[in-house]
């Protein structure tokens, strides 16, 4: 014969469990967008060299060097090249 033991109704626990994680996850919110940006391929790239041609005082550019979330990608002969651009690292390989 088996001993009754108890046990509490809780209706709602994964309800909890829920909003529990979901606290976590957004006490590390800056960490999650981090690993977004390391992890998609599509993202925010930053300028880190260039170099051009000048001809009758307009610049022409040659090369472009970005780096980002998953390292550096150059971009050739582009018309302009500015400090901060969204690229998608799978068109450049």
């Amino acid at each position: 014969m088996k001993m009754y033991s108890p046990q509490k109704f809780r209706p709602f626990s994964w309800l909890s469990v829920l909003l529990r994680s979901t606290a976590y996850l957004l006490r590390h919110w800056f960490l999650l967008l981090i690993a977004a940006l390391m992890i998609s391929p599509i993202g925010p790239h930053l300028l880190v060299w260039y170099t051009y041609k000048e001809f009758n005082g307009y610049r022409v550019y040659n090369d472009c060097l970005y780096l980002g979330g998953g390292g550096l990608v150059e971009l050739d002969y582009v018309s302009d090249c500015p400090v901060i651009v969204i690229l998608d690292r799978r068109d450049k390989h």
